[in-house]
């Protein structure tokens, strides 16, 4: 951790200020330290290997265990993804189509042009953190809840403007409207309660701010059945069933996807989701019927490990764009944008001004 991040940390628990305490530093890095509650000497929050410590995950309850495990042992697995160049392009350009940033760069860019303060809340191994961080001026936040955070640090700890700390979205270290511009990315719905894990995100973003937000989508009722009915076994089976089920699913979307073939639906069926025109039959039963995730640009172990952490997670919670709106609105934040696909949701938003929004104040 950069001594200067202290001035923008504060007490998870009561807000208050902290103090740091140094044990070992190197070249302007607190390696090893203690963040103290500066009223309460006994919320202390270790720093270690340069990254502080927010979380204790074996102190969350069980279920929440189980979810970070899963995206542990994932990023064990797959620790370059989207960091070599041949995911990077892939997965950066779907980030940007979904926001609407067409230009790609260009348009992050301008998005961040005035940003002074950035929080990746759900930061991974970094790959969000590092395209916020490159495209702007600001002082990025990165946090995750998980082991992941190690990998990300090891990546990116020599970057002047990169902070990454080990936390829980509903434990964020911060003080109410701190950042200029939140982006929460595939993340809040593994949370143990996305609705209020989202206000933990609202509570942080200064007025004006802006919210970068994905979450999954619920999908036709083959898919939601399918789901349901295989992560109620997988998530309680052993972690090498889940693995052995999701190789099995990524060599299932890869044959399906060597068909090359298409299939005209002439007819809207609603009641299965589905509307008419020209489907893809490995996306036809990706999106509508069972989850077999295959990307060509992807190798077979990031395949799968992209099908694995959907049937693993304990926490994996889908939601419909009304659900979304009504967030924004009782929150006090104004959809910028909105782009709905089988898979998810991604919603830019606005936090209002107190003015826009009296009654928050109110009381």
């Amino acid at each position: 951790m950069r001594v200067g991040a202290l001035d923008y940390l504060a007490c998870p628990d009561t807000g208050a200020p902290l103090r740091l305490e140094v044990q070992h530093q190197e070249d302007g890095h607190v390696l090893e330290g203690v963040l103290v509650n500066v009223y309460d000497a006994t919320r202390r929050y270790p720093i270690r290997r340069g990254v502080p410590r927010f979380v204790e995950t074996e102190q969350l309850p069980q279920a929440q265990r189980d979810t970070i495990e899963t995206f542990t042992y994932k990023w064990s697995r797959i620790p370059d993804y989207a960091h070599a160049q041949t995911t990077k392009n892939s997965r950066e350009a779907w980030y940007c189509e979904r926001f609407g940033f067409k230009r790609g760069d260009p348009d992050v860019r301008d998005f961040l042009r005035t940003a002074r303060l950035v929080l990746e809340a759900g930061t991974g191994t970094g790959v969000d953190t590092d395209l916020l961080a490159r495209n702007c001026g600001a002082l990025v936040f990165g946090v995750d809840i998980s082991q992941a955070i190690d990998l990300a640090y090891a990546r990116l700890h020599h970057h002047e403007r990169i902070v990454l700390l080990q936390a829980d979205i509903g434990r964020l270290p911060f003080r109410p409207d701190t950042f200029d511009v939140v982006s929460c990315d595939q993340v809040l719905h593994h949370t143990p309660d996305p609705p209020a894990y989202y206000k933990h995100l609202v509570r942080v973003l200064h007025p004006g701010g802006r919210m970068l937000l994905y979450v999954y989508r619920i999908k036709g009722p083959l898919r939601e059945f399918a789901d349901d009915y295989l992560r109620a076994m997988l998530t309680q089976a052993p972690l090498e069933q889940c693995l052995d089920f999701s190789e099995r699913m990524t060599r299932f979307g890869h044959a399906l996807s060597q068909l090359q073939a298409t299939v005209a639906i002439a007819d809207d069926i609603p009641e299965l989701g589905i509307k008419r025109g020209v489907y893809d039959i490995q996306r036809l039963v990706y999106d509508h019927v069972v989850k077999c995730f295959w990307n060509k640009d992807y190798d077979f172990i990031t395949n799968t490990m992209i099908n694995f952490d959907w049937y693993r997670p304990q926490h994996a919670f889908r939601y419909s764009e009304a659900d979304i709106r009504a967030w924004s609105t009782a929150a006090g934040l104004a959809i910028l944008h909105i782009d709905v696909s089988p898979s998810g949701i991604s919603t830019i938003m606005q936090k209002r001004s107190a003015q826009e929004h009296p009654q928050r104040g109110a009381g």
